[in-house]
């Protein structure tokens, strides 16, 4: 909940008694997650209606009586106290902590401030139940509150029984603080209905209800939290096998970059700091720049690591290798990441004629920001000992690979006795480009054909040279015809390309991914400097973190004619036009054109990868499971195969679409996912896809998720058919589906309302549910099982 939602869901209290708060701050290590939230939290308690804020801090990890020290007696009515814990400490779970909230109920409004997402709840220490409260008068203690267990609910149909119970208010729903404000200020307001903690005599009776410990087997964590999370935080935690420490600021890295297109950012994240897979490791506190320091569970990194592909352990220890201090790789004993090393300059001696040429390379990029990592491991693996002198840098268009290359070229520039850049988009292209170096070197022999290009090769071989030479092969095509013409073990090479069959030809290749966050902000605020960190991040993570979105986004803020949120709310229609004009002119990037051509290409050369883009498209951002994509394959095409969804029918042909899209730079495409960039989506949506394309992709998608559901009713042990419904209900486009008639994709969109009224959603399913019934209602018969059950769904949140 953001500070403004807080300050408004305690609105309630202006009307109320003026209260003085104490805000008691749990300080325990897992609480290390939310120290963003309590800094927002302080900042909405200023401002909140009391007479005065008083900060305390407690830590339920410390052995002991936990006391709020220096703290007078409270004069009941007058005065609130605030928890904000997780409530997984050891004081939660032995009772010291409820005990404390105990003692302050007596004389104070007494609530717990919960950092949990739903889906998390079940980590708190403490048994809760549904409770209702009353007040006969405003600031009434806790202690003193009429207090009952929700009529109708299991713990009051089991006959338990509790003195009072403390209200526990999620942080992530306004509805239950505006609610506890309401109790506290305006009694006359009826009860308030929460989650509580039950605290006074006789809560032994709950000891049973409290969660059990968790197993500490490292197979048992990963199992549960794959069956309780699902697919995207157990790949969270194989990131995290690469590296000897762990920090917050490394667990938030590695998800926001490495898998940014999944909901649930900060769930995913807490659910692996929670999953007790992570154990404090204090003594190496120091190591990690003062940050708290964490490791796995002994036995934890062996069973994650099968799970890591060889390119996601690639990139995530380079990541690791800019977010850790040095000093963690020393001491682990761990590889050191190529981007953390500091690598002398080369010296060559040779005996042939000198190599004397003045260098050719285009401008510095006046925009170029970040990538500081990215440079430092090109230059270790370009002076790798027994290395073979060639770093190739693949990876989407537009991402920012020729301008890293010349970022390199111009800061490294020094340490060669001269650059070449060469344009390679094919062999004729990368053959006039070395004529001409050929031509600055005065090569003897032939000026044009195969053999200038040897004598140049042959000159760049065995010429002398100090300190070496770098050829920068840039936009280059397939390396088919390309590779031959490389001067391995002379000097460096140095290779930009969407094609990743390039990634093949070398041992260490480099995928340039999307700039950070802080990249992004960098670059935006380069036009639009009176951006804030919020609104900076949001047009950020809408532009896919694509540099020249980004730069074309940061000149048309400049502009002012259009504010942030339009620009949000108009984003697809302003992105695509955005992506066909150029950049500045040290950054031309006509996005959209070089994506309309690769895609109209594809459509003649290969249909079938053609198709499966649109249908990628269809489904939305983020990994796309290959699972997923291929439910109703089968050896071949099927008989009914010769409409629009052909190729998800060929399991073969699935496979070769696939590696089509990822040799074109199209999707990256990853062992057991593919994934497309959203900017891409927005370009075929505007740009490419016809409406008759476009209706038939969206056919194709619903028919795909409508095949691929579980069996009903899905089994709450089953983790597969969990995680299918969940991929699948984040896929789901319900506009889409309701634009088909109800007997096509009815059965769908039940689903996937009834996931998320399961998953604790019951908002989400409520709000689909009333979708379906505008519009299908008139279709379906007053008798229909799909009405009834939208109508149940609809009727369980007010609209």
């Amino acid at each position: 909940m953001t500070p403004s939602a807080l300050l408004t869901a305690l609105r309630p209290l202006e009307g109320g008694p003026r209260l003085t708060l104490d805000l008691v701050v749990d300080d325990a290590p897992s609480m290390e997650l939310w120290t963003e939230a309590v800094r927002d939290l302080r900042t909405a308690l200023d401002q909140a209606p009391f007479d005065g804020v008083r900060v305390h801090t407690i830590d339920s990890s410390a052995p002991g009586e936990l006391r709020l020290d220096a703290t007078p007696e409270t004069t009941p009515g007058h005065h609130a106290l605030l928890v904000f814990s997780d409530c997984v400490g050891p004081a939660w779970q032995d009772g010291r902590a409820v005990e404390l909230l105990e003692r302050r109920g007596r004389s104070c409004a007494t609530a717990v401030l919960h950092p949990l997402p739903p889906p998390l709840r079940h980590r708190a220490a403490v048994p809760l139940a549904p409770f209702r409260w009353r007040a006969a008068r405003p600031g009434t203690p806790t202690a003193w509150l009429e207090c009952l267990l929700r009529p109708g609910s299991l713990e009051a149909a089991a006959g338990l029984r509790a003195e009072s119970a403390v209200p526990l208010l999620p942080l992530d729903d306004e509805g239950a603080v505006e609610g506890w404000a309401r109790l506290v200020a305006d009694p006359t307001s009826g009860w308030y209905d929460g989650e509580g903690i039950p605290s006074g005599a006789g809560t032994g009776v709950w000891a049973d209800l409290a969660p059990p410990a968790p197993s500490t087997e490292p197979a048992a964590l990963i199992r549960t939290l794959e069956d309780l999370a699902g697919p995207v935080p157990v790949r969270l935690a194989a990131l995290l096998a690469v590296s000897p420490l762990v920090t917050v600021e490394l667990l938030r890295t590695l998800r926001r970059d490495l898998l940014p297109g999944a909901d649930g950012t900060d769930a995913a994240v807490a659910e692996v700091f929670y999953s007790g897979l992570l154990v404090r490791a204090p003594e190496r506190d120091r190591d990690a720049g003062g940050q708290r320091a964490h490791v796995l569970r002994d036995g934890a990194a062996g069973l994650l690591t099968e799970r890591l592909t060889r390119s996601d352990a690639g990139r995530a220890l380079e990541l690791a290798g800019t977010i850790l201090p040095p000093a963690v790789w020393a001491r682990g004993g761990a590889p050191v990441p190529s981007g953390t090393s500091a690598w002398p300059p080369l010296r060559v001696q040779r005996d042939g004629p000198p190599l004397t040429v003045r260098g050719v390379a285009p401008p510095r990029n006046q925009h170029f920001v970040g990538r500081e990592d990215l440079l430092r491991t090109i230059r270790a693996a370009l002076v790798r000992p027994g290395g073979d002198g060639l770093c190739v840098l693949h990876g989407l268009a537009g991402v920012g690979k020729t301008t890293t290359a010349r970022e390199y070229a111009h800061r490294y520039g020094d340490d060669y006795d001269f650059v070449w850049w060469c344009r390679a988009a094919d062999d004729q292209s990368l053959a006039l480009s070395l004529d001409r170096l050929g031509q600055a070197l005065s090569v003897p022999g032939p000026r044009d054909g195969r053999g200038s290009v040897d004598a140049v090769l042959d000159r760049l071989r065995t010429g002398r040279v100090d300190r070496g030479w770098l050829l920068v092969l840039d936009n280059a095509g397939s390396p088919e015809k390309l590779f031959e013409y490389l001067p391995l073990d002379a000097g460096h090479i140095l290779v930009t390309s969407r094609h990743i069959s390039w990634t093949e030809r070398t041992e260490h290749p480099l995928r340039v991914g999307p700039l950070d966050r802080d990249e992004s902000r960098a670059l935006l605020r380069d036009s639009a400097d009176w951006l804030t960190d919020e609104q900076a991040d949001a047009v950020a993570g809408r532009a896919g973190n694509l540099p020249p979105l980004l730069i074309q986004l940061g000149r048309s803020l400049a502009q002012r004619r259009l504010s942030v949120a339009d620009h949000l709310e108009g984003f697809d229609r302003l992105c695509a036009e955005l992506l066909l004009r150029g950049g500045p002119a040290d950054y031309d990037v006509r996005l959209a054109a070089v994506w309309k051509q690769a895609v109209a290409e594809l459509g003649e050369s290969d249909p079938a990868a053609a198709e499966l883009l649109r249908v990628l498209t269809c489904l939305g951002t983020g990994p796309v499971s290959f699972e997923l994509l291929s439910a109703v394959t089968g050896p071949g095409p099927g008989p009914d195969a010769a409409g629009s969804d052909g190729v998800l029918h060929d399991k073969i042909g699935l496979d070769l679409a696939l590696r089509r899209l990822a040799d074109e730079a199209l999707a990256v495409v990853d062992r057991d996912v593919v994934e497309t960039h959203p900017a891409l989506h927005t370009v075929m949506r505007a740009t490419v896809m016809g409406p008759n394309e476009r209706a038939a992709a969206e056919r194709s998608a619903l028919a795909l998720l409508t095949a691929a559901l579980p069996k009903a009713p899905i089994d709450p042990a089953d983790p597969a058919a969990r995680a299918r419904i969940a991929e699948i209900a984040h896929r789901l486009d319900l506009s889409a589906a309701l634009r088909e008639p109800p007997e096509t994709t009815g059965a769908l969109v039940l689903a996937v309302i009834e996931h998320h009224a399961a998953a604790g959603d019951t908002e989400v399913a409520a709000r689909q549910a009333r979708a379906a019934l505008a519009v299908w209602s008139r279709s379906l018969g007053p008798d229909d099982p799909a009405l009834l059950a939208f109508r149940a769904h609809a009727e369980r949140v007010p609209a």
